[in-house]
């Protein structure tokens, strides 16, 4: 996992991947199997996982891994210019797809978007934010960024010691 990698600490994806709790919804642990299911999919089917449960996990290997919802772009301009990458929650590539709340088996809301991925912000500039996905560099214009961010009200996992 990269983003524990900057903080010195090596954690191998399937292992990482194999140890966050199974749920339905995605706020809880993950929903569905990482290795067979098509991506794009929403709850009950094959999804992914949100913040929570990997913040959860990264806490469990040694980082102080915190979630955020609803951060700015000015917080993440601090957070970047102090050399703290942030996990973020966007859509594919930096796309938009319509979120939709999904009702889990327990009665429970989550908001959910069809192609939900997680990239890791490293830096920005007047007009663009840096990303990394699947260990490449991407620039994309700061407004296409908040709108895929915004998909899934603007999650992530930032580090910050207590």
């Amino acid at each position: 996992m990269d983003w524990a990698a900057f903080f010195g600490v090596n954690i191998y994806e399937y292992d990482f991947q194999t140890a966050l709790p199974l749920s339905d919804n995605p706020d809880l642990g993950y929903c569905g199997n990482v290795y067979t299911d098509a991506w794009g999919q929403i709850p009950p089917y094959a999804y992914g996982v949100h913040a929570g449960p990997v913040a959860d996990l990264l806490i469990k290997y040694g980082l102080p891994a915190k979630t955020i919802r609803g951060w700015s772009l000015e917080q993440v301009k601090q957070k970047l210019a102090e050399n703290m990458p942030i996990l973020v929650w966007v859509i594919g590539n930096m796309e938009y797809s319509q979120p939709v709340v999904y009702t889990d088996v327990r009665g429970l809301d989550v908001l959910v978007a069809p192609y939900e991925h997680a990239v890791i912000l490293t830096g920005y500039d007047l007009t663009t934010v840096r990303y990394m996905n699947n260990g490449r560099f991407f620039d994309v214009p700061t407004e296409v960024f908040l709108t895929s961010w915004g998909v899934l009200n603007n999650m992530g996992i930032v580090y910050e010691l207590p």
